[in-house]
């Protein structure tokens, strides 16, 4: 990974011990990375700083994750985000209408992390 750049990475999750571990994998793997545990603090964040890649959980309080996928060009800054969904749904209709709403890639829970970290780098170009 480019020394020049530090991406920063959300990660919206809920239950604190899965966002701990994402958090360490997805740090172990080069990236910076912030921990937003509901839809509230995760719109405040990205309205902060627009993150380069968002890792959100569905499942949420305060608002869910569809709620933030379905706007996110509004919170966000002038660029897109990319957005991988990491969620325990693993309806293939839901799945369609979660790609159709504007998210790059779907992981269902339990995942490979090093296929959402490869899915990482595919989307930022590195």
């Amino acid at each position: 990974m480019s020394e020049e750049k530090k991406y920063k990475i959300l990660i919206v999750e809920d239950e604190p011990d899965a966002a701990k571990v994402l958090h360490k994998r997805v740090t172990g793997a080069g990236f910076g990375a912030v921990i937003a545990y509901d839809a509230y603090a995760a719109i405040k964040s990205i309205r902060e700083e627009t993150p380069d890649l968002i890792l959100l959980d569905l499942m949420l309080p305060a608002g869910g994750g569809l709620s933030i996928l379905q706007n996110l060009n509004l919170f966000a800054a002038s660029k897109p985000v990319p957005v991988i969904v990491i969620t325990g749904i693993g309806d293939d209709a839901y799945r369609r209408k979660v790609m159709d709403m504007g998210a790059d890639a779907y992981f269902e829970k339990p995942y490979e992390a090093e296929e959402v970290i490869s899915k990482m780098k595919e989307l930022l170009g590195i």
